[in-house]
């Protein structure tokens, strides 16, 4: 037999290019995703808050959504606001964020809306933009996730 048949052959295990890189590539742009949608969150509540008039609202109720079942069941509490706008018509509106158990029929709250759109409103300190940080976080993980898969390839291919 000729020698070079003799040779050991090295054979790849693992393709970085359609494995390791792509996953990697889908972990950063996932992590860009969850991290742009913050920075978005953020900046239309800020516009609120640069635009907006503030009032001071009654909760008249809190409605109560359960979702999901046994051990994954979340429950998520919108309050239904009275308030008084700037052309002196009573608005009655349901929030659409999420502002937990703490919030009872006939507390005040701050809030702050849109002139002309007062059905455009959110609590001027809303709990869902501390929480919104989550999603800067979990990007964030995302995106140092990737860049770490990627850099295990690229070690990888260069010992074999």
């Amino acid at each position: 037999m000729p020698p070079s048949l003799l040779r050991p052959v090295h054979k790849k295990t693992f393709d970085p290019v359609f494995g390791g890189h792509s996953m990697g590539i889908i972990f950063i742009f996932v992590g860009i995703l969850l991290v742009g949608l913050y920075f978005y969150i953020m900046s239309s509540h800020q516009q609120l808050l640069d635009t907006g008039v503030r009032t001071d609202a009654t909760v008249v109720k809190v409605i109560e959504n359960d979702s999901g079942t046994g051990r994954k069941n979340h429950t998520f509490y919108y309050p239904v606001v009275k308030f008084t706008d700037t052309d002196g018509n009573e608005q009655l509106i349901q929030m659409t964020t999420n502002t937990g158990p703490g919030l009872k029929k006939g507390d005040t709250v701050n809030i702050v809306y849109t002139p002309g759109h007062p059905e455009k409103m959110d609590l001027e300190h809303p709990l869902a933009t501390s929480r919104a940080f989550i999603l800067a976080i979990a990007g964030g993980i995302c995106g140092l996730a990737g860049l770490g898969i990627i850099g295990a390839n690229i070690h990888q291919s260069r010992k074999s």
